[in-house]
């Protein structure tokens, strides 16, 4: 759960500090966008490959080194001595933090009896959501009243603390006598870093332009090659044969699709509320802590109901709950208060945790044994290219609305984040069916 939490909370706290940064190196907002991007950039193309080595060299190593380099890679971000600096360094807190989620769910998994795993998993889910609420007001408060680097420098002693602590209680250690795939490795990397790279900026360089274009074309062919490579390699990074399995199959696309709609609305609804109705950064970002508490408690509590009712149930019924909040969020009215944003957010959030918790529990209980990291990674993946995806999709929308909207007379100043919610709700459906009709 340690290692869990940091990931988003690194990615969230940076993302409020980017301001902060452009001043302190006096870059434009476009350059110090890359301080975010690199990480997660460097973790969505990583998760898979730690996932497989980790099923290779012992969970516990990979586990235990992902700790060291993030947190190597937090004190040399704290001390950067300039902006691309700092984006190379977050490259390597990327690294260890895609090392330390790889191998989470699959100790979790191999640590845990089936009958308590749900449970163990839905802990683990709640530190996700925890790691979300913190990093905003955490980020929030730093560059407020003290100095950016310890955005950076408060890793470093948890960093340390995790090491010693892994090393005391986890024991799984458990080798494959294979080799790495490294060709394998390298083209899901490729893959992943292109469309991820071109949703990601999308924004700034223009969907028409000539690297949107060419990244995204690129993207089919390199996941072509990867499925090839992968189906005449001996002893594949990743092995096909999980995705026949149909429940396993469809719970990661469903997962994929809950990703994009929750980071759909953490991009909409305070962007939304800045834009829309003038409230600060800080106060926005504020409004999503209730979601996220709800999900914190709500995870362990669909993680232990996971364990007795089946997944398409529990799962299905969360993304109608996701679209039903969605369904009221664009019904609100064009002068919202807090407290009526706060009650649609925490119907989410209850959705979120009736999805996630029982969802991923099916993902680690169908994966055989020797492969659990491999599924860890697929699960950590499918969590942050959902992220990417959500956030890219719900930004394409909403500036495309607000841009279209520009100086009509009577416009709602919620028009473009409705648009964004529409979409939540189709998606939601969609993700619900595939949830449902996995089994």
């Amino acid at each position: 759960m340690l290692g869990t939490i940091m990931g988003p909370l690194d990615a969230t706290i940076a993302n409020v500090a980017l301001p902060a940064l452009g001043h302190a190196f006096h870059h434009s907002v476009d350059d110090v966008e890359w301080v975010l991007l690199s990480y997660l950039l460097a973790l969505a193309t990583l998760l898979i490959s730690f996932g497989r080595l980790g099923d290779l060299v012992g969970r516990r190593r990979v586990f235990l080194a992902g700790f060291g380099v993030f947190g190597v890679g937090s004190l040399l971000c704290a001390f950067a001595p300039g902006l691309w600096w700092l984006v190379a360094f977050r490259v390597l807190q990327g690294v260890g933090m895609a090392m330390v989620q790889a191998s989470g769910p699959a100790i979790i998994t191999a640590t845990f009896a089936a009958r308590e795993r749900g449970r163990a998993l839905g802990l683990n889910g709640a530190s996700v959501a925890a790691g979300l609420a913190l990093g905003p007001i955490l980020g929030g408060a730093i560059v407020t009243y003290a100095d950016w680097r310890w955005i950076f420098l408060i890793n470093v002693p948890i960093a340390i603390v995790g090491s010693i602590w892994a090393a005391m209680v986890i024991h799984d250690d458990r080798t494959v006598e294979e080799r790495f795939d490294l060709a394998g490795a390298g083209l899901a990397f490729a893959t992943l870093f292109t469309v991820c790279l071109a949703l990601s900026r999308a924004h700034v360089w223009g969907w028409g332009s000539p690297w949107v274009v060419a990244l995204l074309a690129a993207t089919p062919a390199l996941g072509a090659l990867f499925l090839l490579v992968e189906q005449r390699t001996v002893e594949p990074m990743l092995d096909l044969a999980l995705f026949r399995d149909q429940v396993l199959a469809m719970s990661v696309a469903a997962a994929v699709g809950n990703y994009i709609c929750q980071y759909a609305i953490f991009f909409a609804v305070p962007l939304a509320l800045q834009r829309g109705l003038g409230m600060s950064a800080l106060d926005a970002g504020a409004t999503l802590v209730p979601l996220a508490l709800v999900v914190t408690f709500g995870a362990p509590i669909a993680g232990a109901l996971s364990d007795r009712v089946k997944a398409r149930y529990l799962a299905s019924f969360g993304m109608l709950l996701i679209g039903a909040g969605a369904g009221a969020l664009l019904a609100i009215s064009d002068h919202p208060t807090l407290g009526d944003v706060t009650l649609r957010l925490i119907v989410i959030g209850a959705g979120v945790s009736l999805f996630n918790q029982p969802n991923n529990n099916t993902i680690m209980g169908r994966a055989p044994r020797d492969q659990l990291g491999v599924a860890g990674g697929i699960l950590s993946t499918a969590r942050t290219v959902g992220m990417v995806l959500g956030i890219a999709i719900a930004g394409a929308i909403y500036f495309f609305t607000a841009t279209r909207l520009a100086g009509t007379a009577g416009a709602s100043p919620l028009a473009p984040a409705r648009a964004v919610f529409a979409a939540v709700i189709v998606l939601s459906l969609a993700t619900a069916a595939v949830s449902y009709w996995r089994e």
